[in-house]
């Protein structure tokens, strides 16, 4: 039945997906095409900048849009009408929060691969020697691999695992708190939701940031050397949100199993 429950929910929101997808290629597409014609024409106009921002524009509104979707649509089918519907489905609350959660991490990801591919789109259009270019790198790429194996060795991978840790670590907390400040405005408010969802997202926000803040005063402070104490802040930055994930997650599973009586 998760299964179920998981492909209603990518049928509920597949449709405004494509469309965000479609936009965001479109704005790669015309973005690339005025810059190559800026390139060639050798000129520019206050017309052809504004189009040219414009797209920029239109590839960071596609995101924010998606995740506005997938936020709109737990919210809508959790604590709207349809709640009701949804909370009487033969599975229990883990499936039901971890189906939301699971649709908008996938959709997400589709929308940042889909940016991806706008920006390189735009990058080979509106460069002319763009394609030259990649054809030139995959020629020599035997080289170029030789040279990158040489540089591999020079990195300091530890840190970037811990960078890409707290990348993976942040967007899960991101989603579970937006999920979470979600439930409690629905639930501490009587009419306007929404914007208690807004104000008690703002407050946990605030918390953590006092406490990111102090954590690195505090390290700035202690007298370690630069490397290791840059690598303790990163550490213990995908620990407090992993913390925060995992404790969002099971009170938002609490308030949704509890309060609203819906089950």
């Amino acid at each position: 039945m998760f299964t179920k429950l998981l492909k209603h929910e990518w049928r509920a929101t597949r449709g405004m997906l494509g469309t965000l997808c479609l936009v965001c290629l479109g704005a790669g597409l015309l973005g690339g095409g005025t810059m190559r014609y800026l390139m060639i024409a050798a000129q520019q106009s206050a017309i052809d900048i504004l189009i040219v921002l414009a797209m920029v524009a239109a590839m960071i509104a596609v995101g924010v849009a998606a995740l506005l979707l997938y936020i709109g649509r737990f919210y809508k089918s959790r604590f709207t009408d349809e709640g009701y519907l949804t909370f009487t489905l033969p599975v229990n609350t883990h499936q039901n929060l971890l189906a939301s959660m699971a649709n908008s991490a996938i959709g997400m990801v589709i929308i940042f691969f889909v940016i991806c591919a706008a920006l390189m789109l735009w990058l080979m259009i509106g460069l002319p020697g763009m394609g030259d270019f990649i054809k030139m790198v995959w020629e020599k790429f035997p080289e170029l691999w030789d040279s990158l194996k040489r540089v591999w060795s020079t990195i300091p991978w530890k840190f970037v695992w811990m960078f890409l840790l707290n990348v993976l670590t942040g967007c899960v907390c991101e989603l579970v708190l937006l999920m979470l400040s979600v439930t409690i405005g629905s639930i501490i408010a009587k009419k306007h939701k929404i914007l208690a969802a807004v104000g008690v997202y703002y407050g946990i926000h605030v918390a953590l940031s006092m406490v990111t803040s102090f954590t690195m005063v505090m390290g700035v402070f202690s007298g370690a050397d630069e490397k290791v104490w840059m690598l303790r802040y990163f550490s213990g930055m995908a620990l407090l949100m992993a913390a925060v994930s995992v404790a969002g997650y099971f009170l938002m599973y609490a308030l949704v199993d509890r309060k609203l009586n819906l089950n």
